[in-house]
């Protein structure tokens, strides 16, 4: 050993409170030694030294505060406490000062990589209360030194070491996730980016999922971590936690029912946000998914929230492209073949407009005669449009029909039944007698004989 070691070793073992950790430190060290495989794991705390960095800290501090030399007098220990105020306020704006600048320093390097401004500032927050922190620990420290009496009664130098050596321990702890977690966000932003996220209705839909997820599991990581930091046996905390998911498996059979087939849903694309669906009976916009549920927005603003396990069929009307079905109804004296030409006119007219154009993908399909119904003939056909686009397409494809039928002269047939009395074996109908009301006469009833048949 060197004489300045020596010097330092004779100091400590002088101190009793420095003497006792000393003591506590060299047990600690025998244990270790003495443990057998797989016992004492190793903790951050202890990967970084943080109780010697804390101890050296205090050390350190404390030799400063004595080598000033103002102590010997009430005097002098007031001016001291005003000199160590100053340069413990120096120092946390001086450890602000350099938390910002390295966080404005990342911001190219961010912006290269297309991940959020804000990304690691959460690190130098941490890293500026914890300068807040320890100056507030070590201007207890400086007070106990130096005015001693009521105050080092209430607070002894011992507990000021232990915390600044739990400060450090948590912060460090606090600082471990919180870079995993922008890590984590960084990746994301750098791989779905704000254009992805925007044109990619899957990513969209699971990124927020990945993210809650990997938030729940960093959050109890950093929990049990926190607790194993505070020398708190976990063992016992993961063993009641699993018999407690246990039980919770069998009385919530419904929510992992949920789990699982939303899971299913979301791995197999089968819907996605913004996609107009019938689940569960009820239709309306995907607004929201979660591991557990579906949130629908109807037309008329109501919002459906539906469990996955409620939901056996999904009916997506929105998935990759649409088509929007025309069932027109003529009147039987129409000829059906002007009837299609007319579509296909219609058809073409809105393919070369500006507003309609872009939003058909393909001409108009008619499928041809598909009924004969009591009043009117049917034909049927169907223009394949955008995803979202068929009701507004099809509105306007109906507007334009009702106009051209008119113009053609096409009869759109109002709702009408034939009456047929029948006929007797000659080929003559049986009279039909219908009585009018004459509204000038009153209640005068107007009799005639009606034939229906060749009269």
């Amino acid at each position: 050993m060197s004489p300045g070691q020596i010097d330092q070793l004779v100091e400590l073992l002088e101190d009793p409170a420095q003497r006792k950790q000393f003591l506590g430190n060299l047990k600690r060290l025998r244990q270790a030694s003495q443990a057998g495989p797989g016992e004492g794991a190793l903790k951050i705390s202890d990967a970084f030294a943080v109780d010697d960095v804390a101890t050296e800290i205090v050390r350190d501090y404390s030799s400063f505060l004595n080598g000033i030399g103002l102590s010997a007098n009430e005097a002098g220990r007031i001016l001291l406490m005003i000199i160590a105020s100053v340069i413990l306020l120096v120092g946390v704006t001086i450890n602000n000062r350099v938390a910002s600048f390295v966080d404005a320093k990342l911001w190219p390097g961010r912006k290269r990589l297309g991940i959020a401004r804000s990304r690691y500032s959460v690190l130098f927050r941490l890293q500026r209360w914890l300068g807040y922190a320890m100056a507030v620990i070590l201007f207890g420290y400086t007070g106990v030194e130096l005015l001693g009496g009521a105050l080092g009664e209430l607070v002894s130098r011992e507990a000021l070491r232990n915390m600044a050596q739990v400060t450090l321990s948590l912060f460090l702890v606090l600082a471990v996730f919180c870079a995993l977690w922008e890590t984590i966000n960084g990746v994301i932003e750098h791989y779905f980016g704000e254009q992805m996220l925007s044109a990619n209705a899957r990513v969209r839909t699971l990124v927020p999922l990945i993210r809650n997820l990997l938030l729940f599991v960093l959050t109890v990581m950093t929990v049990l971590t926190v607790l194993s930091e505070f020398d708190v046996d976990v063992m016992p905390l993961l063993a009641g936690a699993g018999v407690f998911g246990i039980a919770i498996g069998f009385g919530a059979q419904t929510l992992v029912k949920d789990f699982l087939t939303g899971f299913t849903i979301l791995l197999e694309d089968l819907l996605q946000v913004e996609d107009i669906v019938t689940v569960g009976g009820r239709t309306g916009e995907v607004t929201n998914i979660s591991l557990r549920k579906i949130e629908l927005r109807a037309l008329d603003g109501t919002v459906h929230t539906i469990p996955f396990s409620e939901i056996s069929v999904v009916d997506n009307m929105t998935k990759h492209y649409s088509y929007y079905m025309l069932e027109i109804g003529v009147a039987y004296r129409e000829d059906t073949d002007e009837v299609i030409d007319c579509l296909h006119a219609v058809d073409e007219e809105l393919r070369q407009s500006d507003e309609f154009g872009p939003l058909i993908l393909e001409p108009l399909e008619v499928l041809g005669v598909d009924a004969f119904e009591n009043s009117a003939v049917v034909i049927k056909a169907r223009t394949k449009t955008r995803a979202h686009e068929k009701w507004h397409v099809g509105r306007e494809f109906n507007r334009r029909i009702k106009q051209k039928f008119d113009r053609e002269g096409i009869e759109i047939p109002f709702p009408h039944q034939t009456i047929y009395f029948g006929e007797d074996k000659s080929g003559q109908a049986p009279p039909a007698r219908v009585a009018l009301r004459d509204r000038a006469a009153g209640d005068r009833r107007v009799e005639t004989m009606a034939r229906a048949g060749n009269d």
